[in-house]
């Protein structure tokens, strides 16, 4: 279990002060993170103003995704597909996930472009080419630098909200990729259920609320630390969520990793093999500034199940020993309707960034 105390030490900042909280953001990552919900509506709106409309009724030989050298847009479409193949249904096109643009692409094709960096010469090739080869071409780039010159007028644009920083729009890149397989026949990826889900979730994970009923202050708690942690996955989707919440909590400055339940089962007993018993006491009398690191410290596990039968993965995770699990998927409903897996999930998305953004702003 996290320490709840608000004796944070030198150099942190009590996750329940408020105000001392917005005072210590000098990067706005509080800020931003709040704005889950905002970024993926953008691309809702702009789908609900026709921007799309030119991919009604088109059935493309592939949709090629092409992120360039951005993690986050990798990242965001590792969740989508994971996402597609769970609920999408047999109408979505193969999917291509590439770093730059396949020699085969066409005029059959669909391409999404998605990146954080308009100085990216490798997007604005992507775009160029793509364009030129009489593709259909959705472009999720900030509208700015050598990729606004590109296309030549020929695209989609999906533009971010002009106030956030680059670096933060991964869940824009996640929408995207929704929007862009529900325009072309995908079932259970509306985006704007997702912006519904991530505002209800963001209701619960303000500033002023105290770290017990703050679900993303909790899971900050939780992960701070310097002993090993491993993010356990369970499923596809799952396994994409932890890969991104490594990458957020390592930018926070919690290094961190993620595997499977059956790879974190026999790493566990490997490790323990030829060991002698751990002393359950010695942690009480041990002074890092006296007896320095640790380094006996066991993996602490924090399980993410998604998708997958819960009552399954943790019997096969049995061997564990002290897993945190996350099981809680967000909102059941969104006013009338229940929520489908792919808001749970993107409300569970902005749960972790945000949580991270109170990882380092706490100084955790």
């Amino acid at each position: 279990m996290p320490d709840l105390s608000s004796d944070t030490g030198s150099g942190r900042i009590d996750l329940d002060d408020a105000e001392a909280l917005r005072a210590a953001d000098a990067t706005g990552a509080l800020l931003h993170a709040s704005m889950g919900g905002a970024q993926v509506r953008t691309v809702a709106t702009a789908v609900a103003a026709g921007l799309l409309d030119e991919l009604d009724g088109v059935r493309p030989r592939a949709v090629v995704w092409v992120g360039g050298r951005s993690a986050r847009a990798r990242q965001a479409a590792d969740l989508v597909v994971a996402l597609t193949e769970a609920v999408g249904g047999p109408a979505v096109p193969p999917l291509v996930v590439a770093h730059s643009l396949p020699a085969w692409v066409g005029a059959l094709d669909v391409v999404l472009v998605s990146g954080d960096d308009a100085g990216d010469p490798g997007l604005a090739a992507a775009i160029d080419t793509a364009a030129g080869r009489g593709a259909a071409v959705v472009v999720d780039v900030p509208r700015e630098g050598p990729v606004a010159e590109s296309g030549r007028g020929q695209v989609m644009w999906l533009e971010p909200l002009p106030y956030l920083p680059p670096h933060r729009g991964v869940l824009r890149h996640v929408a995207a990729g929704m929007a862009v397989l529900t325009a072309l026949g995908a079932r259970g990826l509306d985006v704007t259920a997702a912006a519904d889900a991530i505002d209800v979730e963001l209701e619960s994970l303000g500033p002023e609320l105290s770290t017990p009923v703050n679900p993303a202050k909790l899971l900050a708690a939780t992960v701070a630390g310097r002993d090993p942690l491993v993010w356990v996955h369970a499923d596809a989707v799952s396994e994409a969520v932890c890969a991104r919440a490594v990458a957020a909590f390592c930018d926070a400055g919690r290094v961190t990793a993620t595997t499977s339940v059956s790879d974190a089962v026999r790493a566990q007993a490997e490790r323990a093999q030829g060991r002698p018993p751990a002393d359950p006491l010695a942690s009480l009398f041990h002074d890092d500034e006296l007896d320095g690191p640790r380094d006996d410290l066991p993996a602490r596990h924090l399980g993410m199940v998604l998708s997958a039968d819960e009552d399954l993965v943790r019997l096969a995770a049995g061997p564990l020993a002290d897993v945190e699990w996350i099981t809680d998927r967000g909102q059941d409903t969104v006013g009338d309707a229940p929520t489908p897996l792919s808001g749970k999930v993107a409300a569970f998305m902005a749960r972790t960034e945000l949580s991270a953004a109170y990882l380092l702003v706490g100084g955790l």
